[in-house]
This record gives structure tokens, C-alpha cells and sequence, in this order.
């Protein structure tokens, strides 16, 4: 799981609080990665955060070091989408390099999809002809995403999703698990598609839809 064209360091820091994090940590070790994990300070009470305890702790230092010697890529598993961008804007102005993309090898994509940086593609994840995903996108397990359709940063898709062709999915916006999104349907910034929720028409920016 990995983008073939990034260098491979002796280790992947998944930084996150939550299950995103736990399974991005599962697959990796699967596939025979070290894998070490940091939790962010927390402001909120105890919650899904504490269920992450499969990865070794490491402390903050540790992991500017091992960032900053290159001994260690990074991947941001954080499910709030403002959070991920906080931290990769904080992570990216200290070591100037990118995050990993975490792609796994059952992953789908077609010759032509364009796709950017942090992403996090779970298994069995088909990207059609000319699609374009922008950066630090979590797509969960058997979606798909229709031929030139438009994904646009920190998006989060859920799991059985069926995204049509030529639709556009702004920024920030959550699609919950077996949505389906409609050819040529635009979901403005921040809005939420309910889980099971079937989109004709397009929702407004910052919407809460069920259909």
C-alpha cells in the first residue's frame, strides 16, 4: 500500500485519534510496514480517540526527529477534515515534504485519474476515467467514483458509495456509508450527505441531506 513513486523510509507515523487511524495502522502493518502512531493533544472528552492502542507510543519529539532525519514518512488520519488540513499545513512548514498517500493495492484506478496528495483509499476503491481527487481525501472501502467527476480537498466518503459520473464534491464535504451521488450532481463546500441517502440535485454549501 504506498505510492510508487515516493522513496520508502524505515517506518510510517500514522498520526490520528480515532478509527481512521486504527485501520490506516492495520493495513500498513498487514502489508509489513513498521508503523508508529501519535495521537494529537485532545481538547474534547474521552471518546473513540482512546481506542487506539494497537500502535507503539512515541512521543512529539520523536517524531520531529525521525520526520526531520528522514527515517520516518507520515500519514494524517485525523476524521475531521479542518483538523487533517491544520495539521498537514503544520507538518508540511516543518519537514517540506508532503504526506504519504495511502493507497491500497486493491485500490482501482484508471490511466487517466489525476490524484493528489494524503490521500487514504481503502480496499476494493474504483476511480474512474479522468476522475480528479484532490488532496488528503479518505475514501472508504467498495465506492466508486464516476468518470470526470471532481473531488475536492479533505473530502471524507464512506464506505458502498456510488459517486456518478461529472459530479462535482467540493471541499470539506462528508458523504456517509452507501450514499449515492447522481451523474452530474455538484455537493457544495462543508455540506453532509446522510448515510443511505440517495442526491438528484444539487445541495447547497454547509446542507445537512437526507434524501
Amino acid at each position: 500500500m504506498d505510492d510508487p513513486k515516493r522513496s520508502n523510509p524505515q517506518g510510517v507515523i500514522v498520526i490520528g485519534t480515532g478509527l481512521l487511524a486504527r485501520w490506516v495502522a492495520q493495513l500498513l502493518e498487514v502489508e509489513g510496514e513498521l508503523v508508529y502512531g501519535f495521537s494529537p493533544p485532545r481538547t474534547q472528552p474521552k471518546k473513540e480517540q482512546d481506542m487506539l492502542g494497537i500502535l507503539p507510543p512515541i512521543t512529539k519529539a520523536h517524531i520531529w526527529k525521525l520526520l526531520k532525519s528522514g527515517e520516518a514518512d507520515y500519514i494524517i488520519a485525523l476524521t475531521d477534515p479542518v483538523a487533517r488540513e491544520r495539521m498537514a499545513i503544520q507538518l508540511f512548514e516543518r519537514v517540506k515534504r508532503p504526506p504519504r498517500n495511502c493507497i491500497h493495492k486493491s485500490v482501482f484506478l484508471s490511466p487517466t485519474a489525476q490524484l493528489g496528495g494524503g490521500l487514504i483509499l481503502f480496499p476494493y476503491v474504483a476511480i474512474g476515467l479522468s476522475a480528479q481527487i484532490g488532496g488528503h481525501v479518505v475514501v472508504e472501502s467498495h465506492t466508486s467514483i464516476g468518470a470526470e467527476t471532481h473531488i475536492h480537498d479533505f473530502v471524507n466518503i464512506g464506505s458502498g458509495c456510488h459517486i456518478g459520473e461529472q459530479c462535482v464534491i467540493e471541499s470539506y464535504v462528508w458523504i456517509g456509508r452507501g450514499a449515492v451521488i447522481e451523474a452530474g450532481v455538484k455537493i457544495g463546500k462543508g455540506a453532509q450527505i446522510l448515510p443511505g441517502t440517495t442526491v438528484r440535485t444539487p445541495v447547497r454549501p454547509g446542507a445537512i441531506y437526507e434524501g
